[in-house]
């Protein structure tokens, strides 16, 4: 038996050229599989976070007609509108940030003030007014003149008390608004008048800081009153 063994012919183990480009496919194919499945797998865990999912938008072929590419902008728009929402690049409109003003307001405990509406009077409806000075110069003043009655009206309805009197002229620096439970004293604001059933000044005078002198509110509804006639 050993001699039979020996006398066979030996196998040639050395691949022929056809077997070794064979072969060669194979651990091409192989390592083409391998890397494709990696880049799936790589891709797979990145379509499932929240970020790829949310900037996920198809994109058009080279071929697309140009309404196919608007008709996709579109649907990608659509998609960014309803993840995100609100564009918060656009600036907010007026009400949205008077809105957000008075909740903040709200939320430290704050108040909003406003004054309490003027009652009408057809006479008031022709009342001239001017105003002075300026926000940059630390004081302004307004001033109301009409030939006719202004009791009760424009800032002559927020008077509540503290009137003072100078000669025909009277003035106070306490006020009410509306939603207020009681008047308050402003340092900062003076109201004076004179009214009459045939002409009425009023003068309106702010200063920054505080305590606008009296004297000169005096001294314009004098002038304005002869100018009145």
């Amino acid at each position: 038996m050993a001699n039979e063994e020996q006398n066979q012919p030996t196998q040639d183990l050395t691949p022929r050229p056809g077997k070794r480009r064979k072969q060669a496919m194979v651990a091409v194919a192989g390592a083409a599989v391998a890397i494709s499945g990696a880049a799936f797998f790589a891709a797979t865990q990145q379509d499932d976070s929240p970020t790829a999912r949310s900037a996920t938008v198809a994109a058009p072929d080279a071929g697309a007609s140009a309404d196919q590419v608007g008709r996709i902008a579109a649907a990608g728009d659509e998609l960014t509108k309803s993840k995100a929402g609100t564009d918060p690049s656009l600036p907010p409109s007026a009400k949205d940030r008077v809105d957000a003003a008075r909740r903040a307001a709200a939320k430290d405990g704050v108040k909003i003030t406003h004054p309490l509406p003027a009652k009408p009077d057809p006479e008031a409806d022709g009342a001239k007014e001017v105003t002075v000075g300026s926000a940059k110069k630390g004081q302004t003043m307004r001033i109301i003149t009409a030939h006719g009655d202004l009791t009760g009206t424009h800032e002559l309805a927020w008077v509540a008390g503290g009137i003072t009197r100078h000669g025909d002229i009277q003035c106070s620096q306490q006020f009410k608004f509306y939603n207020e439970a009681a008047p308050k004293t402003r340092d900062n604001l003076l109201v004076c008048w004179r009214t009459s059933a045939h002409r009425s000044v009023i003068t309106v005078d702010a200063k920054i800081g505080g305590h606008p002198p009296v004297a000169q509110s005096l001294a314009v509804i004098n002038r304005e009153w002869h100018k009145l006639g």
